[in-house]
């Protein structure tokens, strides 16, 4: 592999990266991530802790999943969601250090 090859293949992460951390600069979405860190949730418990409407949170969920940065699964006629990568986690823990 040659130094252009690197730098494009580093360009591309930087990309995803900054995708990634403008998408979860936001304060109900950091919230979200925070009680997904502890483990996958439903829907319908997300919004009693967040303490927000359905269609709002559903539309932050969505926002996350469509970045890669949230998985879920269909149970029946609930949907679950959870963090897709603990790298996340780890970079807003380093963010909230500062």
């Amino acid at each position: 592999m040659d130094l252009e090859e690197i730098v494009q293949i580093e360009t591309a992460q930087l990309q995803k990266a900054a995708e990634i951390l403008k998408t979860v600069a936001h304060p109900v979405r950091l919230r979200i991530i925070d009680i997904l860190e502890q483990g996958e949730r439903s829907v319908n418990e997300l919004c009693r802790l967040l303490n927000t409407a359905q269609p709002y949170t559903s539309q932050q969920l969505n926002l996350m999943k469509s970045k890669g940065i949230l998985a879920s699964r269909r149970d029946g006629n609930l949907m679950y969601y959870r963090v897709a990568h603990p790298s996340v986690v780890k970079v807003i823990h380093c963010v909230r250090q500062q």
